[in-house]
């Protein structure tokens, strides 16, 4: 006799006909709205820049408008001369070092995790709450995600223009990112929101009972 929890569980026409009418929602507002968000979020990046690595000031980061995509554009100079891989290297006024990285890629998890997390099945109001947490998860992960990823592209321009080959955690991680980690992110993001809400609705039935 098949359990009920299996029963619970859609076809998966149909899990991937609900999957991609909330891509569809999510996408839409990523495409409207997701150049407004980053704006939000730049001051905060262009804070967190320095404290992850003082060596470098912050001599403008905000969103630009490519002919073929829309960046966040980020502009660094040193902070003071130090030695790296054998060479002094030195501040200039002009600027050090030119980071670009689209929007498009940074707000992936914000745009697939509640779609992921919405179309599990369960109520109407269980897959709102689900939604509702995967945009929460996802939007702290860019919080953390857009100085690190900027950070991460200068580091490697720098490392690479000086010939460096050494393992870096920094790198690996961008090299995680650009491997398409962020779409692996989302996935855990949705689940963790799916998860997240069965453990409310059984601290919610505990308390009612």
């Amino acid at each position: 006799m098949p359990s009920s929890t299996a029963t619970g569980w859609p076809s998966p026409a149909r899990f991937a006909f609900v999957l991609g009418a909330c891509l569809t929602v999510t996408l839409t507002a990523a495409w409207l709205w997701g150049a407004a968000l980053i704006e939000i979020l730049i001051p905060v990046a262009r804070q967190a820049l320095g404290w992850i690595d003082n060596r470098f000031s912050v001599l403008s980061l905000g969103i630009e408008h490519t002919w073929q995509d829309t960046v966040v554009h980020l502009r660094l100079n040193l902070s003071s001369g130090f030695v790296m891989g054998g060479r002094v290297l030195i501040p200039d006024p002009r600027g050090f070092l030119t980071v670009d990285t689209p929007i498009g890629n940074l707000l992936q998890p914000l745009a697939i995790a509640p779609a992921i997390a919405a179309a599990l099945p369960g109520k109407l109001s269980q897959r709102l709450m689900r939604f509702v947490l995967a945009a929460l998860f996802a939007l702290g992960f860019l919080v953390v995600d857009l100085p690190l990823a900027l950070h991460a592209i200068a580091w490697d321009m720098l490392t690479y223009s000086l010939g460096m080959n050494d393992f870096s955690p920094l790198l690996a991680w961008l090299a995680f990112l650009n491997g398409g980690g962020r779409l692996g992110i989302a996935l855990l993001l949705g689940l963790a929101a799916w998860r997240s809400s069965q453990y409310f609705a059984h601290i919610n039935n505990k308390l009612a009972t």
